[in-house]
């Protein structure tokens, strides 16, 4: 025989169960739209960032004065893909063509223009590459190599799924460290922007 008041603790379990159960889905709901949230925020501050990087580009342009041409007015750039920033492939560091020598004998690398929404653009430009090695205590420059608008032109690889500038910087100075710091400055020819962006790149010195 059941005790009388057994069926009002079957109900009592009953809805237990159901809080737990809610209160278990709950936080990854929760999570689930806070990452949402997360990922709506980080898109929008990549945005301002680069809507920022071409504004400061289009102040360097003006007071580098780097061309007499006047450029579109803003209304009409706003309209256009243009370049908002540049992003360096992952392949950009130290080459040598012999798969037999130890050492690097170059700097290449890979680099592309991205527009307001951080889409690959195939503009045209001109680029001015730096090498550094930041250990020493002077002279951290080893070499400065510039590709004007033509020479850049020749220098756009397209392989599919790598569409990419190109860049070739033989040795200058030959590196003692592995780790040294590249820097590119691309002039825009239809915005006249001037963009600059850092990246840590890693060769093989000889003897290392």
């Amino acid at each position: 025989m059941r005790p009388k008041n057994s069926r009002p603790f079957m109900g009592l379990a009953f809805l237990a169960g159901l809080m737990l159960a809610a209160c278990g889905s709950a936080p990854d709901k929760a999570n689930i739209e806070l990452r949402k949230q997360n990922q709506q925020l980080q898109a929008q501050i990549e945005d301002l960032n680069r809507r920022h990087d071409a504004d400061q580009a289009s102040i360097r342009g003006l007071q580098a004065g780097v061309t007499t041409v006047p450029s579109l007015p803003q209304d009409q750039l706003d309209e256009l893909f243009t370049t908002a920033g540049l992003k360096f492939g992952i392949l950009t560091g130290g080459y040598h063509s012999d798969p037999n020598q130890p050492a690097d004998t170059m700097l290449k690398v890979y680099v592309v223009p991205i527009d307001q929404q951080g889409d690959r653009l195939k503009a045209a430009g001109s680029f001015h590459v730096e090498l550094f090695d930041l250990a020493l205590k002077s002279d951290t420059r080893l070499g400065s190599w510039d590709f004007d608008l033509p020479t850049a032109k020749s220098d756009w690889y397209d392989g599919g799924l790598l569409e990419t500038y190109v860049l070739d910087c033989p040795w200058q100075t030959v590196p003692a460290h592995a780790k040294l710091l590249a820097r590119v400055t691309f002039t825009d020819a239809l915005t006249h922007r001037v963009f600059t962006v850092d990246k840590e790149v890693t060769v093989a010195p000889p003897g290392k």
